[in-house]
């Protein structure tokens, strides 16, 4: 869904300014773009999409921006504010915000976010990124075509290497860390048994985690999974009561900037759960 004016002129070299929310959004965008626009992520490197924190930088940066593009389905809660806040000092220059909710058309799954960990459902997401940026500057309509075609194919090879790599595993259900893998399990044939953390930051009551553990050996699972930069001591605890192996797996809610990121990322999970589901 877009919400918008009618977009400001370009930038002082020429370039569109278009800014992301998370690293997905960022790659997305990138390879759609090249560089025909100016691109930047409004989080910086290692910040939490969920409750994130803006400044007067990140007011100072949207309020310059012609394109705003976000993940939503929930995620950016403080987008809203964030854009309020910015709509002064934009209006101050003679600049407009178009806003793109990059996951309009995705059916949603119990209210999770999570649609970019699922390449077949990215491509939704860069036909809407395509789309939005086609219609604010149509010079470069065409280039946007061509990219985000090359691309789609590419997401399109990835999402065929993981359907046959999954249809070999010897196991399928999986305990991850908290509930982001819902639309990649259910796009490619696994299960997503349970979650140790519904939501990031919210600690599971002690009655949550018997029933984790319950699940866990009435499945016979032998991993479990954690998530890079969070805390491993219920995972370790679990684990050791349990005698099971544990394996990180990225939601890539935050990471490196580059066009080439989200690929990369989304095999090396891929590598993690043929090991871990092949135990």
């Amino acid at each position: 869904m877009m919400q918008a004016c009618e977009p400001a002129s370009d930038t002082s070299d020429g370039r569109l300014i278009v800014i992301t929310t998370i690293p997905p959004i960022y790659s997305f965008t990138k390879n759609i773009t090249g560089d025909t626009a100016n691109v930047e992520n409004l989080l910086p490197h290692g910040a939490e999409p969920h409750d994130y924190s803006f400044g007067p930088a990140d007011i100072k940066k949207v309020s310059k921006a012609q394109i705003i593009i976000k993940n939503g389905l929930g995620l950016e809660t403080w987008l809203d504010k964030l854009l309020a806040s910015a709509a002064e000092n934009a209006a101050a220059i003679g600049q407009e915000l178009f806003v793109v909710d990059s996951s309009s058309g995705i059916d949603v799954m119990d209210n999770d976010p999570h649609i970019w960990l699922s390449p077949a459902r990215a491509v939704t997401q860069v036909k809407n990124i395509r789309d939005a940026l086609i219609r604010v500057d149509t010079v470069h309509a065409e280039t946007y075509a061509r990219n985000a075609a090359y691309y789609i194919a590419r997401l399109q090879t990835l999402s065929n290497e993981i359907t046959a790599s999954i249809s070999t595993f010897k196991r399928k259900e999986f305990v991850a860390f908290h509930s982001a893998f819902k639309y990649f399990a259910d796009d490619y044939g696994l299960d997503q048994a349970a979650v140790i953390q519904k939501s990031p930051g919210i600690e599971s009551s002690p009655t949550g985690i018997a029933r984790v553990m319950d699940i866990i050996r009435e499945r016979d699972i032998k991993v479990i999974f954690s998530e890079p930069g969070s805390s491993h001591k219920i995972v370790n605890s679990i684990a050791g009561d349990l005698g099971l192996e544990v394996f990180a797996l990225d939601t890539l809610e935050t990471g490196s900037l580059s066009k080439d990121w989200y690929e990369n990322k989304m095999r090396a999970n891929l590598e993690v759960l043929k090991i871990a589901l092949n135990k």
